[in-house]
């Protein structure tokens, strides 16, 4: 993953800064196809111009009649990152499985069970920085994920490395961890992200040929 941009202000803001680190359409493609999933990242802090770059990437995502059904929640604090990584496991682990989990739509519920109580594993890889996408609206969890999809790729063109966190959204829908975040209770978690500084090269993971179905 190569840095694109040094981290730092525009002389448009955050807008202008993401525009300036990817620019034109040849930027677009290279970032939907060098953006990787990072699990491994230096101890090096995420600048708060930076998550700024990324959530205002996220914000110009398409939504519904522009409804921009989203809201965001920023943790960098080492502590509650800790506490959350350690909640989240504990959360997926328990016995019988919380609602939270068990409603969560997340596949292979047993396998992924297995990932986390493997020996070592820290569910957000020693991330600096998590961002937790709200939906605000019932119909709004897909727009959320055209959002994320803007966040992520906006990472990529600054030189950070992201993940989805998909198994930390049962932590995340629950009503305690919501009041503490002050976040609504009507509202529901589309997508956990970390973000950092990748501590090295993420190598392209294989993919299967396009499925069509029809083509008329």
């Amino acid at each position: 993953m190569t840095p694109h941009t040094e981290a730092g202000r525009g002389p448009d803001g955050a807008h202008g800064f993401a525009v300036a680190a990817l620019s034109g359409r040849e930027g677009a493609l290279a970032a939907i196809y060098e953006r990787r999933a990072v699990r491994a990242y230096t101890d090096e802090p995420v600048a708060r111009d930076q998550i700024k770059v990324l959530l205002d990437a996220a914000i110009h995502a398409p939504s519904a009649v522009n409804s921009q059904p989203w809201a965001f929640v920023v943790i960098q604090e080492p502590e509650l990152l800790t506490r959350y990584d350690e909640e989240a496991g504990s959360l997926f682990l328990a016995e019988p499985p919380a609602a939270e989990v068990a409603n969560s739509g997340l596949p292979a519920l047993d396998a992924l069970r297995k990932v986390i109580s493997s020996t070592g594993y820290v569910l957000f890889h020693h991330a600096p920085a998590l961002v937790v996408i709200y939906s605000t609206s019932a119909g709004g969890v897909s727009d959320c994920f055209l959002a994320a999809e803007n966040l992520m790729l906006a990472a990529w063109a600054i030189g950070l490395g992201t993940c989805p966190i998909g198994l930390a959204t049962p932590l995340f829908n629950q009503p305690e961890v919501k009041a503490e975040l002050g976040i609504s209770p009507e509202w529901s978690v589309a997508l956990p992200i970390v973000a950092g500084h990748p501590s090295g090269q993420v190598p392209p993971t294989t993919r299967q040929p396009v499925h069509v179905v029809t083509w008329r």
